[in-house]
């Protein structure tokens, strides 16, 4: 008999639902990608796969499915910013997720050419433009592993509140009193 704690899962569609209830309780940091294509037009979207890799070299890395429209576009000019965006910005998120709001996403004075005229958000915690080194396909996604060239940061910085989703949600993030202070110790 297996552990009443424990739900054990071997059914095709039950296995999906679970892993798709373990992936939506994790607390994922949202952010938004951008570049640009050849034309000079900006692209972008939502994502919550970005993540760092390494202070050495300095990059990060970020996984992209092969259906966004984002993808081919990113594939071809081998560059992106990733802008790590706060629970203020909801609004923005929005048009990043609706393909429908396409038109809109770039049409706020926030959003700046910055190296290589990559588009970053002046408003957002912080803007990080990449260089793609190398690329690595799985599944439905091809993970993008990017050199970190230049650094975007905003007063934010100190105190962030960045936008977080979990459970198909928004969520607020708060840093318990006294947290830094021991940290900085």
């Amino acid at each position: 008999m297996g552990d009443p704690l424990c739900i054990e899962t071997t059914e095709p569609a039950l296995f999906a639902e679970r892993l798709r209830q373990s992936m939506r309780a994790s607390a994922i940091s949202v952010s938004l990608i951008t570049t640009r294509d050849q034309d000079g037009s900006f692209h972008g979207m939502a994502v919550t796969s970005a993540n760092s890799l390494s202070f050495e070299p300095p990059s990060m890395m970020v996984a992209i499915n092969r259906n966004a429209s984002s993808h081919a576009v990113l594939l071809r000019s081998r560059a992106f910013c990733l802008n790590q965006i706060h629970s203020g910005q909801m609004e923005m998120l929005d048009l990043f997720c609706r393909s429908e709001m396409r038109d809109a996403r770039f049409v706020s004075p926030d959003w700046q050419p910055g190296l290589h005229g990559l588009p970053w958000l002046r408003t957002a915690i912080a803007s990080l433009f990449c260089h793609v080194e190398e690329t690595h396909d799985y599944g439905s996604h091809t993970v993008f592993f990017g050199r970190i060239e230049d650094i975007r940061i905003s007063p934010r910085i100190d105190n962030p509140d960045p936008l977080i989703w979990i459970n198909g949600a928004p969520a607020q993030f708060e840093v318990a009193q006294g947290t830094r202070q021991r940290a900085a110790s």
